[in-house]
């Protein structure tokens, strides 16, 4: 046994003890049977005396082979094996199991000299599957490993071969490395089939991106990506990390490197585009910030940044990106009109191409229509309850003077209005409630259909507001009432002159008051006096975007999702009576602006999506003979039917997933539509582990370093084991043939002689 380096199934390793038992009951009934001398006895002994050396010899070689046949039995169900160098090599099962990973992310697109890493990876993986003989038995797993592996083959070696051939390009997705060994072990440990080990074949064709790696280490111990984490637990809450199960299993995972011999390859890529500042409207100046990164060891100059509106080139710029560095240009530019427009980046072209461009959906937005309901309308302006809130909305009206483009379109009603059936809020984007005394329960419920089909509510308190008849009808502990928050009580101070609330804290993320993130800007909106407000307590869902500097910390400023539109509530008024605000135009007009900007462009969805993920898109008529289009020009019909969303708006069938970076595009009867994927900007840091680092990761990951261009290694470093179980077979057939032809001649024999 000192040749065999271990066994299969230990348990079944252990009934090889059992021939031994043949054996045991010769001599235990030799014990029993005690010898009687008698009269005739003399003749039949002098008889047996001839023939009893050859009896016993026959007797011993028949119960060897019936010994022989059992241990061989045994072992061989319990699969032996041992090493290539072991005297026993000769007697092993020589069928590989074969598991293949090929690194499909976007990083493997990087081109070297003439071909691409992705290119040398399919290449070697068809080099490796040829050696295989499917009439042999051998078998191979083929994975492809981006964001989710995808098993392409699972049989012979001919069907890999034939599916290798259809693999051209990279996919432009990350490659999620814990997802693809979570396939691994599954595989492990159904070749296992509940044995201790598994003979399985691993090899990850990569080119050992940093990035990907980094995941399965994390304090010096393998982790993984929190998506994949989560995935697996959903499945196994007790799931062992595969590393560490395959190394129960006794497989290693070896990685063939075959990127770029530098440990970090120079590359630049387009990051991000994005609008900096305010989008105005259509005819005022915008300015577009186009973020480039220089993923490479030395500094990047005079490189050519181009940007494209619509189709048509902008001036060029030329950049300068500094080692591991990143910088932001800044374009101006003009939108013509309202709606989608496209934006597109460009650098001239390096040797990993998916980064050099970035496509965006820039949202040029109409005026807001904003429905303002007084609710104490007054003859003078500083005395109305939105008499301010008109001014600083329509600016310019009344002095014969008129912009090309007004970014609001106000419309003011009294409170009884707002009943009135021919009032269609649909046309609307936001509904301004100013300081209604109540809201009538016809009218809660067109307010509610209202923000369902994604408009905007603003609630404004003042002195005629009685917070328990606004509970009653707009609030819900449930969430299915408008109001944010349950009002309580009005806080006012005792002396106006003496005291005053003012913001303490503000969320500056948020775009309503990112405008007062800014230092220079806080105190505008964080020291205007506050001399009441209505005190509440906010849903569990509702975000509470300013709180005052009160003993309770009450909110100032509440927003809240409901269904597909949103509602804010501000606690105090806009009216000079409760607050300075008014009475600060500094403060006023960026506060009412940005929070209407933001509640008025809620309806105007991102076409801008990541590789991977799913997008819905909306139009204002019937769709008919919807088609999609790659970036690539394949295109296809949308299947399905349109769904009517009410308001005159449809929602396009299902679109396929996102799996190509770039601009699609949808053609109806009437129009095109477009939306970007985008491609991970972090996928364009090719940053390498080497052969040490890599090792140090994990012991079941085992770097195999090329030593050539030809992509061959530096030898199989590896002391493969091989079954045995076949060679035991095979001995063990034979020892029962000849024990049958034995026994059958002895007994021949010794009838004759009787």
């Amino acid at each position: 046994m000192g040749w065999i380096e271990g066994f299969g199934n230990q348990a079944l390793a252990v009934g090889a003890l059992l021939a031994g038992v043949p054996l045991l009951i010769h001599i235990f009934n030799r014990q029993r049977h005690a010898p009687m001398p008698w009269a005739g006895m003399q003749f039949v002994m002098a008889a047996y005396k001839k023939t009893r050396r050859r009896s016993q010899l026959e007797n011993l070689l028949l119960l060897l082979l019936r010994m022989a046949v059992v241990a061989l039995l045994a072992l061989a169900l319990s699969r032996p094996f041992t090493s290539s160098d072991n005297p026993l090599a000769k007697l092993t099962e020589e069928r590989r199991n074969l598991v293949l990973v090929l690194d499909s992310s976007a990083s493997t697109g990087y081109r070297k000299d003439v071909e691409t890493v992705y290119e040398r990876i399919v290449t070697r993986a068809r080099e490796m599957v040829s050696t295989l003989d499917g009439e042999r038995g051998d078998r191979v797993r083929l994975i492809t490993a981006a964001a989710t592996p995808q098993l392409l083959s699972w049989r012979s070696p001919e069907d890999a071969l034939s599916l290798l051939t259809t693999l051209t390009e990279p996919s432009d997705e990350g490659l999620d490395l814990y997802a693809a060994l979570v396939e691994v072990r599954r595989f492990a440990e159904e070749d296992a089939a509940g044995a201790e080990d598994s003979a399985m074949e691993v090899c990850l064709l990569t080119d050992s991106q940093r990035r990907s790696f980094d995941q399965l280490k994390i304090e010096g111990t393998a982790s993984a990506t929190a998506e994949s984490l989560d995935a697996e637990r959903a499945t196994s809450p007790v799931a062992t990390h595969p590393l560490d199960r395959l190394v129960e299993l006794g497989v290693e995972v070896l990685v063939l490197d075959l990127g770029s011999l530098q440990a970090m390859p120079a590359n630049l890529g387009i990051s991000s585009v994005r609008v900096v500042g305010t989008m105005l409207g259509p005819g005022m100046p915008t300015e577009l910030g186009v973020t480039v990164q220089n993923h490479g060891p030395n500094l990047a100059a005079s490189i050519r940044l181009a940007l494209f509106v619509d189709g048509e080139r902008q001036p060029s710029r030329l950049i300068e990106i500094p080692a591991r560095g990143e910088t932001e240009e800044v374009f101006s530019v003009v939108f013509p009109s309202t709606g989608y427009h496209v934006v597109e980046a460009r650098l001239d072209g390096d040797s990993l191409a998916i980064d050099d461009s970035r496509s965006e959906l820039i949202f040029v937005p109409p005026p807001i229509r904003t429905l303002i309901v007084n609710g104490d309308p007054k003859p003078e302006i500083d005395e109305d309850e939105t008499g301010y809130l008109r001014a600083i909305l329509e600016p310019l009206k009344g002095d014969g003077f008129q912009t090309e483009f007004a970014p609001f379109e106000p419309v003011v009603i009294g409170p009884e209005a707002l009943g009135f059936d021919d009032l269609g809020l649909e046309s609307y984007d936001v509904v301004f409630l100013a300081n209604l005394e109540s809201v009538p329960q016809r009218v809660v419920l067109k307010l509610e259909s209202f923000v369902a089909s994604g408009g905007s509510l603003i609630f404004s308190l003042g002195d005629r507001v009685i917070p328990e008849g606004y509970n009653a009808r707009l609030w819900s502990s449930d969430g299915t009432g408008l109001l944010p928050a349950e009002l309580l009580r009005r806080v006012e101070v005792r002396n106006r002159r003496e005291s005053y609330f003012r913001a303490a804290t503000i969320d500056g993320e948020h775009p309503a008051l990112r405008f007062f993130a800014d230092d220079r800007w806080r105190p505008l909106f964080c020291e205007v006096p506050i001399y009441a407000f209505v005190s509440s307590v906010p849903h569990d869902d509702a975000r509470v975007l300013a709180r005052l500097d009160d003993d309770g910390e009450s909110p100032l400023l509440i927003e809240r999702a409901y269904d597909r539109g949103r509602v804010y509530l501000w606690n105090t008024s806009i009216d000079k009576d409760w607050t300075r605000l008014p009475e600060s135009p500094r403060s006023l007009i960026p506060f009412i602006h940005e929070l209407l900007r933001d509640a008025g462009q809620s309806r105007a969805p991102k076409r801008s999506i990541a590789v991977g993920q799913n997008i819905s898109i909306e139009v204002d008529h019937f769709p008919r003979n919807p088609k999609v289009y790659r970036p690539d020009g394949v295109g296809r019909n949308l299947d399905g039917d349109a769904l009517d969303l009410g308001r005159g708006m449809w929602l396009l069938p299902e679109l396929p997933q996102a799996d190509k970076s770039g601009l699609w595009r949808i053609e109806l009867e009437n129009e095109t539509l477009a939306y970007s994927v985008q491609f991970d900007a972090l996928e364009g840091d090719l940053a390498r582990l080497n052969a040490n680092e890599l090792a140090d990761i994990h012991p079941a990951l085992v770097p195999l370093v090329p030593t050539g261009d030809d992509g061959d290694t530096d030898g199989d470093h590896r002391n493969r084991s091989g079954e045995l179980w076949r060679g035991f077979a095979k001995f063990c057939l034979a020892a029962l043939i000849l024990e049958s032809l034995w026994a059958s001649f002895i007994g021949r024999r010794r009838r004759w002689q009787s």
